[in-house]
This record gives C-alpha cells, structure tokens and sequence, in this order.
C-alpha cells in the first residue's frame, strides 16, 4: 500500500514542479532597435555601404566607358590587332577589380557590422538573463521562433528595454 502511495506521489511531483515554471518570450529586435547606440550603429554601416555602392557606380562606369571606346575600336579598320587585345586586357582587369572591390567591401561591411553589434547584442543577452533571473523565468524564448505558445507564456520585451535604459 505504501509502495502505491509513494509511486503515485513520486509520479505527481514532477507536474507540480512544471506548474511553478515560467516562460517567457522577448522580441530581440525590437529591444535593439529601441536602443540609440544601435541606431548610430546601423546609421554608420549604412552610410559605409553608400560609400562603397557609389565607389563601384564609379567602377561601372568606367568599364562601361571603357567598353564603349573598344567597340569604336573594332569599328575602324585596319587597326592593329594588338591595340585591340591591350584595350580588351584593360577591360577584363578592370571587371576584375570591380568585382574584388565587391568582395573586400562586402567582407568590410560584415566585419564592421560584427565588430560594433556584438556587444550591443550582448548588453541585450545580459539584460534578457537579469531579467529572468530577477523574474524568476524557467525559459525565456525569442518571439520570432516559437510555434506556439499561449496566454501562461509573458512577454518581457518592456522589462528588458527597462533593464537596459536603467544601465545607459
């Protein structure tokens, strides 16, 4: 009898321990967003990558220049046909160059975005375990990922814009 008793108390005591947990879910972007270092952030990268997009504007308008004037070239006769290779090099190096540029500042723009967001990210990983902590939370989940979850599941996006205005 107390065997019975024992493996029935012992098979509730989980589902009385699952009903003190609590989740929560938090909208990561929008606590960023919220921040003005991130905006600065944002603002600066942007305005490197118009930098950058005007650069190879410049580029492509050169290789188009460029490509024009060979087009003229082949038009004339009798010029020498190691003009016309010299002239079509020059073409090809700089569709090559144009397209490095396209890689080093696509590898510059992720560097940079890594380089200055990931300790803004941090601060807000920080701010989400203080809040947990504090609250109390078993699981605190982004909102972009869950399939479901229902009105027991609080939403904590607030308290860790709080928590992060308190530390500016």
């Amino acid at each position: 009898m107390y065997k019975k008793i024992i493996i029935a108390v012992a098979m509730l005591l989980p589902m009385f321990a699952s009903a003190q947990e609590r989740f929560a879910v938090v909208d990561q972007q929008a606590v960023l967003e919220s921040l003005t270092e991130y905006t600065l952030v944002k603002t600066r990268i942007e305005e490197t990558s118009r930098q950058y997009k005007e650069e190879y504007n410049r580029m492509t308008a050169d290789i188009d220049k460029k490509f024009e004037e060979i087009q003229v070239l082949n038009r004339q006769p009798g010029l020498a046909d190691a003009i016309k290779e010299r002239r079509v090099q020059e073409l090809q190096n700089m569709q090559k160059r144009a397209q490095q540029f396209l890689l080093t500042a696509d590898e510059d723009l992720q560097r940079q975005e890594k380089q200055l967001l990931d300790p803004i990210k941090e601060r807000v990983r920080q701010a989400i375990r203080k809040v947990g902590v504090e609250e109390g939370f078993t699981f605190i989940f982004p909102i972009e990922q869950p399939l479901f979850y229902n009105t027991r599941v609080e939403d904590v996006t607030d308290a860790v814009k709080d928590a992060l205005n308190f530390q500016e």
